[in-house]
Order: structure tokens, then sequence, then C-alpha cells
């Protein structure tokens, strides 16, 4: 059973990755690329179970901007990691 764990949750690692990649790569602006790139780094962290603080910004990166891209990696990363979010966020994390 743990094995099978494992093996799914390292799908999921993969696959947020391959996702998130897509998504970063497809930003044309390198400022909020970086951002997306450390966003989505952060996010895999807290997956794995590794503390993680909010990637630092810009001043050339607009909220708007910012905000966009917090919201799609956040989707991706409930996506592949549903169970895990609702853990954290009942225990208050």
């Amino acid at each position: 059973m743990r094995s099978q764990f494992n093996a799914e949750f390292s799908a999921a690692l993969l696959a947020f990755n391959e996702e998130a990649s897509v998504y970063c790569q497809g930003i044309s602006d390198p400022v909020a690329r970086e951002y997306a790139i450390d966003y989505a780094r952060m996010l895999l962290n807290r997956a794995k179970g590794v503390k993680a603080d909010q990637p630092r910004f810009s001043v050339g990166l607009l909220v708007f901007d910012r905000n966009l891209i917090r919201s799609t990696l956040e989707k991706i990363d409930r996506k592949f990691f549903p169970k895990a979010k609702t853990a954290s966020v009942s225990r208050g994390a």
C-alpha cells in the first residue's frame, strides 16, 4: 500500500512539474516568468512536506500578474494534490 502511495505521489509530482513548467515557459515577461518558476518550486516543495516561504517578487512585477500567476499555479497544485491541501487547511497551516 505504501509503495502504491509513493508511486502515485511521484506521478503527481511529475505531472504537476510538467504542467507548471509549460505554464511558466509560456509567460513572456522575464520578471513574471521568474516569479512563476519560484512560486511553482515553492508549491512543489510544500507538496513534498518541505517548509517553503513565499517567493520574493520584483518591483517590476504588477500585482495583477502576481495574483494571476499564484491563482493559476495554485489551481494546478490542487489538481494534483487535492487531499494534501485539504489536510493542511484543516490543521490551520
